[in-house]
């Protein structure tokens, strides 16, 4: 069009107006058809690129509308103009600029630049994998040394349920052994008894909360141990990356990156996939249960601590204290029974005396160990017989006196048997004091020589 115009003289028009612009519409219109087909190509080749390759794009030029009118025809010589210009400002060697398409055709480049593209993608899918591999094994050094403290943990409980279970046997120990006390009296149930049975029973309620405990750790130190050995296993898988390592090039060079992998969506075909998402969610929920578990561990050990030391103390004082009281009622019957064997000995005194008397007050054996103012024929006795009729009283108070002495002896043999009686009771309760003093001491020294618990200091890691 631009060359007609410029070969017929602007001046001279010799046919009719509608004739020209007929023939003016037909061209533009065969020109706008040609157009529309070149860009169509454009955007079907620039399609199965962009499909192809992923990263290029095309800008589709925008067609403007033609009209009837003679004055469109300069628009569309300029844009033409301008198309060939740009066209022939960018040669087919230099179209890929940016990850653009800027022509109808690839350039020769295309297996370089694909090339180029593909290792990209390998790197970043590298880079991705190390980096999940990464974080896989750094919680999987995470949970390992969570392991390390639950077993740490695990030897101070079962240190302590030693502990309780040495107790255990030391107080039943001491159960026995009291029944071994000598008399009868003192092997009945006293305070020191009931803290012995309390203890008993609250030791075994304190044995049962730590062997329940204790399973638990076990389970958990189980379910650490397979969380971190699916961690391993993940980052095993993940480490196969190394196999994509590029031979030349930066990209096999370390990438410090900031992105958790657990704020990534997982995806079968990427770095991150759903098994090791599924591994990092379950050692985190073992994490957090397992240091749930040290904390109640913790404190419960803290609490068996106290409570065990608070037994053991309230028993020994209680045994202690019982045998001040045995001690000082053994005192008290050394005293009383020395009272007694004194009261034996003046009441024996006095039954030799009684017995002496009355042997005097017998009389003698024959007549002539008869003193002389003890006869009855002697003068005084004749001389007053014959005045008075009333005999004299000699006989009769020596007779009485005699009963009297007799029954003396009697009372006094009967009182010394009770006081002997009484010394003897007084001599076997005070040898079954010292007997029990003897049994709760020994018992004493060996709730001494249990090892008190150990001072439980919480781990501060």
């Amino acid at each position: 069009m631009m060359i007609l115009s410029q070969s017929a003289p602007p001046a001279t028009v010799i046919g009719s107006k509608g004739w020209r612009d007929a023939t003016v519409r037909s061209i533009l219109r065969a020109q706008d058809l040609v157009r529309k087909t070149h860009v169509g190509q454009l955007e079907s080749s620039s399609r199965t690129i962009r499909h192809s390759l992923g990263i290029f794009s095309y800008r589709s030029p925008q067609s403007n509308a033609y009209s009837g009118h003679y004055g469109v025809e300069k628009e569309h010589d300029e844009s033409e103009l301008e198309k060939k210009d740009h066209f022939r400002r960018n040669p087919t060697g230099t179209m890929f600029r940016s990850g653009h398409i800027n022509g109808p055709f690839p350039p020769p480049a295309l297996r370089e630049q694909t090339a180029v593209v593909s290792t990209g993608m390998a790197g970043d899918y590298m880079r991705g994998v190390r980096e999940v591999e990464g974080y896989l094994r750094k919680q999987a050094a995470r949970v390992t040394q969570e392991g390390t403290r639950v077993e740490h943990q695990r030897e101070r409980l079962e240190k302590l349920l030693r502990g309780l279970r040495k107790a255990l046997q030391v107080n039943q120990q001491s159960s026995d052994d009291r029944t071994f006390r000598p008399a009868t009296s003192e092997t009945k149930r006293d305070g020191a008894d009931g803290l012995l049975q309390c203890e008993r029973r609250e030791l075994n309620v304190l044995k049962q909360e730590l062997e329940t405990t204790l399973r638990k750790t076990l389970t958990q130190q189980q379910a650490l141990a397979e969380s971190s050995r699916q961690l391993l296993d993940c980052a095993f898988e993940r480490s196969r990356v190394t196999e994509l390592l590029p031979q030349h090039g930066a990209l096999s060079a370390g990438v410090i990156t900031h992105t958790s992998p657990l704020s990534l969506k997982p995806d079968p075909a990427g770095p991150f996939t759903p098994e090791c998402k599924q591994a990092l969610d379950c050692s985190a929920s073992v994490l957090r249960e397992s240091q749930q578990l040290r904390e109640y561990t913790t404190q419960l050990m803290t609490r068996v601590n106290r409570k065990q030391t608070a037994l053991h103390q309230s028993t020994s004082d209680a045994l202690l204290k019982k045998m001040t009281e045995t001690v000082n009622l053994e005192q008290h019957l050394t005293l009383c029974s020395a009272a007694t064997r004194q009261a034996i000995y003046r009441k024996q005194r006095q039954m030799q005396c009684a017995g002496y008397s009355l042997s005097k007050a017998l009389g003698p054996v024959c007549s002539t160990d008869l003193f002389c103012r003890e006869r009855l024929s002697r003068p005084m006795t004749q001389i007053y017989g014959r005045h008075s009729s009333i005999g004299l009283p000699e006989s009769d108070l020596l007779t009485q006196g005699r009963f009297m002495l007799q029954r003396h002896l009697k009372s006094s043999r009967k009182e010394l048997a009770e006081l002997q009686t009484a010394q003897r009771l007084l001599e076997d309760d005070r040898y079954g004091k010292h007997a029990a003093v003897g049994v709760d001491s020994a018992i004493a020294r060996l709730r001494r020589r249990l090892p008190h618990p150990p001072s439980f200091r919480p781990s501060t890691s």
